[in-house]
C-alpha cells in the first residue's frame, strides 16, 4: 500500500500537466455494454436479451487496437478496460494481450464472476497494473439481491482467489446502496482478510442513455452519504474529495475535472466522449482519426456554457459535486442544478459548518 500511496501524487501531477497541454493521457475503453449480472442501479448494463435488431454493433478487436495505436501516438499512458463485463467478450484477450505490448498502464474492471483458473492463468502471463473487482455485499443474500444472479457471490469470491493465487495486483471496491451499506465494514474486513486494498463509494447516477433505471430505489439519502464521507468510511470520488479540500470550481467554468482535458472514453460502438456519464460529443476516431476526434472533445468542453445563475449564486456551491454530465442526465442541460447534489451540498454544509468560499481555484 505504501508504494501505491507514494505513486498517487506523481500520477496527479502528470494529469495536471497533461490537462494544461490538452494531452489525452488517460483513456477508458468501454469494450462492451453487456453484463452477466443484473444490478438495478447500474448506469450502463445491457443483458444479452437487449441485443435486439437495430442495436449498434460493438467494435471488433482490430478496431479497438487501431484506436489504441492512434491514442498512444497522441500521448495515452493510462488505459482502463471496462464494460459491462469485459470478460463476456470472447475476443477479450485478442484485445488485451496486444494492448499490454503497447506499453500502457492497464487497469481492468470486472465483477470477478467469470475469472476461472484459465482466465487467471492468461492474465498472469502479462498482468495488468491492477484488476478492480466490485463487491456487492459480504453475504450471498445481500450480493445476489443486488446482482439478481444466484451464485454470483461464490463466483466472485472464486475469481478473487484465482487472481490472488497468481499474485495479480488486485483492488476490491464497493458501490454502496440501501441494500448493502449495512455490510460495509464486513466487506472491508473481507478485503483485509485477503490482504488487498478496499474502497467504497456511495455515488449512484442515472443512465446516460435514458433507459429505465432503479437508481432512486438504491440511492442513500444525502445525510447518509455525508455521514459515510465524514467518518472516512466511504467517499463519492475524486471530484467530491476536491470539493471538500477547500477548492471550488472556477466561477465561469462548467467542467472542472480532467475529462476532455486529459481524459476521455470510447464507448463500445466507437464514439469518443468526454466521460462515461456524458455521451457527447460522440466523435468518431475510426472515421476522422483519433487526433481530430480528441480535438472535438476538447472543443466541446472548452465551449460548454457556464453553470446556471442559480448554481453560480448558490452559497453552498463549495460543497457541491454537480458537473455537466449530471446536469444533462437530470435537468436536460449542461448547466442546470441537480436536486440530489443540492441535497448533498446542504447536508455537507450542515455537517462541516464551513462557509462557502467564493474564490475560484488558483
Amino acid at each position: 500500500m505504501t508504494d501505491i500511496v507514494e505513486y498517487v501524487p506523481l500520477v496527479r501531477e502528470l494529469h495536471e500537466r497533461a490537462a494544461k497541454l490538452k494531452q489525452p493521457v488517460n483513456g477508458v475503453f468501454e469494450l462492451t455494454s453487456l453484463c452477466n449480472l443484473r444490478c438495478g442501479m447500474c448506469y450502463v448494463r445491457q443483458s444479452g436479451g437487449d441485443k435486439a435488431p437495430g442495436v449498434r454493433k460493438e467494435l471488433s478487436a482490430s478496431q479497438w487496437l487501431e484506436i489504441a495505436g492512434q491514442a498512444r501516438e497522441n500521448g495515452l499512458i493510462f488505459l482502463l478496460l471496462t464494460g459491462g463485463e469485459v470478460l463476456l467478450r470472447n475476443d477479450f484477450f485478442e484485445i488485451y494481450e496486444p494492448l499490454t505490448r503497447m506499453g500502457f498502464m492497464i487497469t481492468v474492471f470486472t465483477n470477478g464472476a467469470l475469472i476461472t483458473d484459465s482466465i487467471a492463468d492468461r492474465l498472469a502471463r502479462c498482468p495488468p497494473s491492477r484488476v478492480e473487482i466490485s463487491l456487492y455485499g459480504a453475504t450471498s443474500a445481500t450480493c445476489e439481491k443486488i446482482t439478481g444472479v444466484p451464485g454470483s457471490f461464490a463466483a466472485c469470491r472464486a475469481g478473487i482467489e484465482n487472481l490472488l493465487a497468481r499474485r495479480i495486483p488486485l483492488v476490491l471496491k464497493s458501490t454502496l446502496s440501501r441494500f448493502n451499506v449495512a455490510e460495509l465494514e464486513a466487506m472491508r474486513q473481507m478485503a483485509h482478510g485477503w490482504g488487498v486494498p478496499f474502497y467504497a463509494s456511495w455515488l449512484l447516477s442515472r443512465r446516460p442513455d435514458k433507459q429505465g433505471s432503479e437508481v432512486e430505489d438504491y440511492r442513500l439519502s444525502a445525510e447518509e452519504c455525508v455521514e459515510l464521507e465524514a467518518t472516512d468510511r466511504a467517499s463519492a470520488n475524486e471530484l467530491r474529495e476536491a470539493a471538500l479540500s477547500e477548492k471550488v470550481p472556477d466561477s465561469d467554468s462548467n467542467f472542472y475535472c480532467k475529462a476532455g482535458r486529459a481524459a476521455f472514453i470510447v464507448n463500445p460502438y466507437g464514439d469518443l466522449n468526454v466521460c462515461s456519464l456524458l455521451p457527447e460529443p460522440a466523435a468518431r476516431p475510426l472515421e476522422i482519426g483519433f487526433h481530430n476526434a480528441w480535438m472535438e472533445v476538447v472543443k466541446y468542453v472548452d465551449s460548454a456554457p457556464a453553470p446556471s445563475p442559480e448554481c453560480l449564486g448558490c452559497r453552498d456551491r463549495v460543497f457541491c459535486g454537480r458537473c455537466p454530465a449530471w446536469s444533462l442526465m437530470e435537468s436536460g442541460t449542461l448547466s442546470g442544478p441537480v436536486p440530489y447534489w443540492c441535497e448533498i451540498a446542504r447536508a455537507r454544509k450542515k455537517r462541516y459548518g464551513r462557509p462557502a468560499d467564493p474564490s475560484p481555484i488558483e
